[in-house]
């Protein structure tokens, strides 16, 4: 038996809710597609579907096994559009959902060169903090930043996504700088709630992980509004490099508490793992990763 029967059987049971939508899906028999599931299952020597008469449900294992089965399908279909990449161009509509403030300061200005280079492409770009799911939405693709809820969708990674604190010099110069964390209960933090530990900050250095509760005037959903706020030297905020790094290095927003380290976390590109990976997603995915770099422009001069 070709194992990748069995999984790409498995798959498409699961993702149509039936064996006989999934061989209408794959144009061969239900027999067919019960006998290339239950071959696999033997194969791994556990169930990975709850058979009855009214429904038809995964196992635990089989919930896990069906999260590698979508990579394994994707990735296949990735490998079979790189080797005719030549013959072809992505066309169609392409639909991306990404976070407002990076989508507009990072992802909007890659749009315009990638449509230049494929003609026969349409974008339609949704930016919201939301956290939408793709494929209620029938979106193609979705640019996330943070830790990733475990799921079938297909995960590839972009860029880090560091945090930095900083100020403003004026603010600095009338209040002074922190020079430990326990200092930051005197001074106004401005903080957002796209960050998990929200007012309690978390910085790591000699003597390992200190957690602040800090209070400030200024609460938002918005990295754009936190910025502008540490700008115009309200206070102190916790931003990620690819918001301040451009105040950072011209010298409009300055560093605190450098010898300590903030939780770091990760953009990702993400894909529902039940569409095989099209040649428009992969395309405008390595676009991406060519447009920010091994190690992110943003983060250029820290």
């Amino acid at each position: 038996m070709d194992p990748l029967e069995g999984v790409t059987a498995f798959t498409r049971v699961v993702d149509s809710g039936s064996f006989s939508a999934a061989a209408r899906h794959l144009k061969i028999s239900k027999s067919a597609v019960s006998a290339n599931v239950q071959r696999l299952e033997q194969r791994l020597g556990i169930r990975l579907l709850n058979r009855t008469t009214r429904r038809l449900s995964m196992t635990e294992a089989g919930a896990a096994y069906y999260h590698h089965c979508a990579r394994i399908l994707a990735e296949a279909e990735a490998a079979e559009q790189a080797a005719t990449a030549l013959q072809r161009e992505p066309r169609g509509t392409l639909r991306i959902s990404a976070p407002d403030s990076f989508g507009w300061m990072h992802v909007a200005p890659t749009v315009p060169a990638f449509l230049k280079r494929y003609p026969e492409l349409s974008i339609d770009i949704s930016l919201s903090q939301a956290y939408v799911n793709l494929v209620d939405e029938r979106l193609d693709l979705a640019i996330r930043i943070g830790v990733l809820e475990d799921s079938p969708l297909v995960v590839r990674k972009l860029a880090p996504s560091r945090l930095v604190a900083c100020a403003a010099p004026a603010y600095l110069r009338e209040h002074g700088a922190p020079r430990e964390p326990d200092d930051l209960a005197k001074h106004n933090c401005l903080y957002t709630d796209l960050l998990p530990w929200g007012g309690e900050w978390r910085l790591a250095g000699k003597r390992g992980e200190v957690r602040v509760a800090v209070s400030g005037n200024l609460r938002t959903n918005s990295a754009e509004m936190l910025r502008v706020a540490a700008l115009q030297g309200v206070g102190i905020a916790v931003l990620p490099t690819w918001a301040a790094g451009e105040p950072l290095r011209a010298g409009a927003l300055q560093r605190v508490l450098e010898a300590w380290k903030l939780p770091a976390s990760t953009i990702y590109a993400v894909y529902p793992g039940n569409r095989l990976m099209s040649m428009k997603v992969r395309a405008f995915v390595d676009h991406l990763i060519r447009c920010f770099g091994r190690t992110p422009y943003w983060d250029d001069g820290l």
